[in-house]
């Protein structure tokens, strides 16, 4: 893989489609990654959906982009499956529901965002590296208190795994339900947005620190398990204290997208770069892609019924 020196970059205003990484392995960057500059710190041109990632709109003086110091030390080897939630199990349930669950009306809502095991021929299970996604894997999805959760999954790939451990993806209702609790707010603390309550305004596009360019190839390089191993991306679940809904789920907005059971392919609540763009908090969707996307930021948590 390349890996360019630093560049310089001068006033800046830059919006990022990520690109659609398709279960094939192919991305298509045309439709899904731009970079929209401007000289006098106005961003121009159309804004698609997906991980639309805004970059500080600020001047940025001899600012230097260069490969990250993990990248570049050759701390992450891309090619390594670490396993950070191997020791850790789900808790007991709360208002009667299955572990790591709570009750939101007649449903119950997985507290955590998924993480995955890798279901054994005898039906045990072993940890899976959350940086990689689980393709042709038998997986089961689990709501761990502290676990890095899973990225690099698709839409299809999260209902089975949710499936396999007897619940299934979160309706579109019954996300935005567990999001904005019983008072319908727009953040799943409450009606004002609170900076740092949540995980969701990286300064940086892990791309950029992650290759040291913005040039257009590294689109199609989201699916690098390297990206969610830099400092300051995925948070473990529940370290965002704040960003938890009254009945007890964390990290709805924010850390990473969630795919729901939509079958034209949804997923909402924005991820660590953004929960501006495509909708406040809650209210943050993206339908710009098909069930067999994946990319660094698609995530997921499981509903089931109450």
């Amino acid at each position: 893989m390349r890996r360019p020196g630093a560049i310089f970059v001068g006033w800046m205003a830059a919006i990022v489609i990520a690109s659609s990484t398709s279960e094939d392995g192919a991305a298509s960057a045309t439709q899904e990654a731009s970079t929209l500059r401007a000289a006098d710190g106005e961003a121009s041109g159309e804004t698609a959906s997906l991980a639309v990632d805004a970059v500080r709109q600020a001047p940025i003086t001899a600012a230097v982009v260069a490969p990250s110091e993990s990248a570049s030390a050759g701390v992450c080897d891309p090619s390594v499956m670490p396993l950070p939630n191997q020791v850790l199990v789900e808790e007991q349930g709360l208002g009667g529901c299955p572990p790591g669950m709570a009750r939101v009306d007649g449903f119950c809502v997985d507290r955590y965002e998924a993480s995955l095991a890798l279901v054994k021929p005898d039906g045990g299970l072993e940890p899976w590296s959350p940086y990689f996604r689980p393709r042709g894997q038998r997986v089961r999805a689990l709501s761990i208190q502290n676990a890095v959760p899973q990225a690099y999954i698709t839409g299809d790939q999260a209902a089975d795994a949710c499936k396999e451990a007897g619940k299934r993806l979160c309706s579109d209702r019954e996300w935005l339900r567990a999001c904005k609790g019983p008072s319908g707010t727009k953040y799943p603390y409450g009606s004002a947005r609170v900076p740092g309550a949540c995980n969701d305004s990286r300064r940086i596009h892990p791309a950029f620190e992650l290759f040291g360019t913005t040039d257009d190839w590294i689109w199609s390089e989201l699916g690098n398990p390297c990206l969610n191993q830099l400092p300051d991306s995925v948070d473990r679940t529940s370290s965002n204290a704040e960003c938890v809904s009254p009945e007890g789920i964390f990290d709805m907005m924010g850390n990473l997208h969630e795919w729901t059971a939509d079958p034209a392919g949804t997923f909402r609540g924005g991820y660590y770069v953004d929960t501006r763009i495509n909708g406040q908090g809650c209210d943050y969707v993206t339908t710009w892609h098909p069930t067999n996307h994946w990319d660094y930021s698609t995530g997921f948590r499981c509903c089931s019924d109450g």
